[in-house]
């Protein structure tokens, strides 16, 4: 698979001592698709997880891809304690441990309602 995907830095360009360009593009087997990314291993093992709302295209074909709106919320855990729930640009985060760790929690159904 190859994406190509526009580079994050190119908005603050100006900023930097050096050549910027304005798309990069990634080459490897998808391992995962979530509503905000897509994850690829390239042969030697690299991961890259890339923003849907930055891709242009996937070998070579226009991609669109329709990102839910941003929300933010919180949430009560099972314990008590208040965690920040919230999907920026498709991609879900939770303030939670649990998902500092898998990058999933029980907190994130609460987007879904």
């Amino acid at each position: 698979m190859k994406i190509k995907y526009v580079n994050p830095i190119w908005e603050r360009r100006h900023v930097y001592g050096f050549p910027v360009r304005q798309y990069q593009t990634y080459v490897g087997n998808q391992i995962d698709e979530t509503f905000g990314e897509i994850t690829l291993q390239r042969a030697d093992g690299f991961i890259h997880r890339l923003n849907k709302a930055n891709i242009v295209s996937i070998d070579n074909n226009q991609v669109d891809f329709d990102i839910p709106q941003d929300i933010k919320i919180s949430v009560v855990g099972s314990k008590g304690d208040l965690y920040d729930v919230e999907r920026v640009q498709g991609i879900d985060r939770c303030s939670c441990p649990a998902f500092k760790f898998r990058k999933k929690c029980k907190h994130l159904e609460a987007l879904a309602a």
